[in-house]
């Protein structure tokens, strides 16, 4: 039975059909959807802050940091970890405070490539060492060794099941 159901039936949340999750995991997912989003929402403000860049183009250059040669655009936005929303404007803008460039191979004229410039490179290495010290301040330092394996087979366990829910990502 559906929630709507639920309360348009007058059922009490202890009359929950047996396929509802139990209390525990309703908790647990709230505590982890809540924590999520709230160290999304602390990461950006920091990192826009401390690192002088959106994390949004932090994502992007780590990717472009794996491929030297640039990636392909439609390539990039599969890449990335936040939306493909706005994608071609995010790169508008990196692209404006030099941090990236779209090439054109002379071999395929179909195809434009991003790649990371010295500059953005080097922003991005200033950065990385900010984000490290905010995962350790945010999130390492808060969870024991024991927490970490545990919570890192949970998140693969959920990762290889969502991932490939995920429309414009890649698969797998």
């Amino acid at each position: 039975m559906s929630t709507d159901e639920q309360l348009q039936n007058g059922h009490s949340h202890s009359e929950r059909s047996l396929s509802s999750p139990s209390d525990e995991r309703l908790r647990a997912w709230r505590l982890y959807f809540d924590s999520a989003l709230a160290l999304v929402d602390v990461l950006d403000v920091e990192f826009e802050r401390e690192a002088g860049i959106p994390i949004r183009w932090y994502d992007v250059l780590v990717h472009l940091e794996e491929t030297p040669d640039g990636l392909r655009m439609n390539q990039l936005a599969e890449r990335i970890l936040y939306s493909k929303s706005g994608f071609t404007r995010v790169v508008d803008r990196m692209e404006e405070a030099g941090l990236v460039r779209r090439v054109q191979p002379e071999n395929d004229r179909r195809s434009i490539f991003v790649v990371a410039t010295d500059l953005g490179l080097e922003t991005m290495e200033r950065a990385r060492r900010g984000h490290r010290d905010w995962i350790d301040r945010h999130f390492s330092s808060l969870l024991s060794d024991t927490d970490i394996k545990a919570l890192t087979r949970a998140l693969e366990k959920l990762s290889a099941h969502a991932r490939p829910f995920r429309p414009g990502r890649i698969r797998g």
